[in-house]
Order: structure tokens, then sequence, then C-alpha cells
């Protein structure tokens, strides 16, 4: 059986057409990707090579999921974890999640960061009010300020290097912060005439308020709607958008409840815990697959977009 070999590598900055794909114009491939296959003979008769080097893949996404710190129930021992709900969010859109540590030297994101395809900010703790020049209020709740220089580093590297990002939650905030923003440290005491935000006593899908979608904004061309219904787990949000940052859907009381960075790959917020909602409302599903879409890094398939192409020739077997 005679047959060669073909290393098709894709260099870092290969512009990419994919018709099977979500994509947007000029979207890049950052990460070196490999496509190996074999071109038979007309004499290789076998169906199950001919199956399987015929196959086009597409690389899944990496997506970095950064973790919170806590303590095991039954042990109190310290342990790093989240929520399984953005965890299958990301499976089923088609990405590969990741845990991320809360590292305590920030030098193991110069080999993590480079791996990483897309970037998920989830829920959690308050943001430490420090990091946008702000003293404590009597009601903020719980802070971590290595969880806070984590996220806030990561969302930096995010916006330079154009990483598609989604902040949900404490993660939208996390976005606005890492751009120069503020936040109500309390929306109760510091928003006034805010409705109820915090439906902590609640199941974590259960419906708060209604959202207004800004007419024209990318939000509500992945979205499909102008107005859309969402959970509500939160008593902080964003104050004073920070740089780039647009303010593109409101609660029925003003609040930012979605956020997004025109220009930008795909850096958007969402306050509400769309990981609750996907598998009930399409819209929430369209916002993780968009999300997903952004990030994915498809192998090319036409000769023309390669870079370099290196054959070998293989005798018979």
């Amino acid at each position: 059986m005679a047959f060669r070999f073909c290393f098709y590598i894709i260099e870092n900055q290969c512009e990419i057409k994919h018709p099977d794909l979500w994509t947007y114009p000029g979207q890049i491939c950052r990460t070196a990707m490999y496509r190996f296959c074999a071109k038979y003979t007309e004499s290789d008769k076998s169906p199950h090579y001919k199956r399987q080097l015929m196959k086009e893949k597409v690389m899944r996404p990496i997506i970095g999921i950064p973790c919170h710190a806590g303590l095991r129930a039954e042990t109190e021992r310290p342990i790093y974890y989240n929520n399984r709900t953005y965890i299958h969010a990301v499976e089923r859109a088609g990405g590969v999640p990741i845990l991320i540590p809360i590292f305590d030297e920030l030098d193991e994101l110069e080999t993590l960061l480079p791996r990483l395809d897309g970037l998920l900010l989830s829920g959690g703790i308050d943001v430490d009010p420090s990091n946008y020049d702000e003293e404590p209020h009597p009601l903020l709740s719980e802070t971590n300020p290595k969880l806070d220089t984590l996220e806030l580093t990561m969302a930096r590297w995010a916006f330079d290097e154009n990483i598609p990002t989604l902040g949900i939650c404490r993660g939208m905030q996390v976005l606005n912060v890492s751009l120069g923003g503020s936040l109500y440290q309390d929306l109760g005491a510091l928003y006034p005439n805010s409705m109820r935000h915090a439906l902590w006593d609640l199941p974590r899908t259960t419906i708060g308020h209604s959202i207004h979608i800004e007419s024209g904004s990318r939000m509500e061309q992945i979205l499909g709607k102008s107005d859309l219904r969402a959970n509500s787990l939160h008593h902080q949000a964003v104050k004073t958008p920070g740089k780039g940052v647009r303010v593109s859907g409101r609660a029925e009381d003003g609040v930012a409840e979605l956020i997004e960075v025109p220009g930008h790959r795909f850096m958007m917020g969402v306050q509400c815990h769309p990981e609750e909602l996907y598998t009930h409302d399409t819209a929430w599903a369209s916002l993780f697959s968009a999300f997903i879409g952004a990030c994915v890094t498809p192998v090319v398939r036409t000769l023309e977009k390669v870079e370099h192409v290196m054959s070998i020739e293989v005798g018979a077997v």
C-alpha cells in the first residue's frame, strides 16, 4: 500500500473563511493548529482509513473559567470550585471548559493564557471597591483580593489580545472595573427606587424582571429580541461604564443588565445568570452559541490558506 502523508501547518494570524462556522469579518486564528492527513493511491481500498482521513475537523475552543475559593462542607478543607451550570453551558455550546485556580503567583498566567481561546468570568462574591477607588460601604459583602487580581488581570489580557470574553453577574462587574468603570456597592442603599434584584431566597431559575435591549446593539443581534426575561441574583451593578463599554440592556428601574465593548471580537457581560436559563429560553442559548462561535479556530481546509506544507513520501508498506 503506497500513500503520501501531508502535514498542514496553520500559522498564527491566518485569516479564516469557513462556511460551517459562525464567523465575523476579519476573524483570525491565534493559536497554531495542525492538520494531518494521508492521500491514498487508487490501489488503497480501506474504507476505515478513508473515512477517518476524509473527516474535516474543527478544533473545539478551550474556555478558561476562574474558580472561587471556599471550604468543603464535610471537612472544612480549602477547595477551589465553581458551579456546574457554567461548565455544562460551555460544553453544550461546543467549548471545552477548563477551571482555573486562584494562583499564588500570577506568573503562572504566562503559561496558561496563550492556550485559551476564550474566557468566561462567572458569578460570585463582591468586587472589592478599592479596585475602583472607593471606600467599602457597610453593606458590602464578602470579597477576595486574590480573586479580584486574577480576574482583573485576565480580563485586561483578554481585552488587549482581543480574546472573546463573557462576564456573568460578578463577571460583568469585573469586566467593567477592568476597563476603568465603577459599581454600585449595594443597589438597595445606593440606587434610588431600585427594585429588588437580590432574589437569593428563590430558585435560581425564577424570573425577576425583564430587560430592555438597546436597538442596534450586538446584544440585540445575538439574542434576537428587544425585550427579554431574566433571573436576578445580585445586589451590585455597573454604575459608571468603563472606557469603551456600552450599556446595551437595562431593567425596568434603569439598572444596567447587559454590556458590550463595540469593536472587540466578543466582550460582553450579563448581570443575570443565563447558565440557569438557556435550556428554557433559546435567546440565552444563542448567547452561549455566539460566545463559543467567536472562540472557534477552525482547521483551514483549502491549500491556499496554509502557510507551510510539508509532504513526506512513504513507499510501499
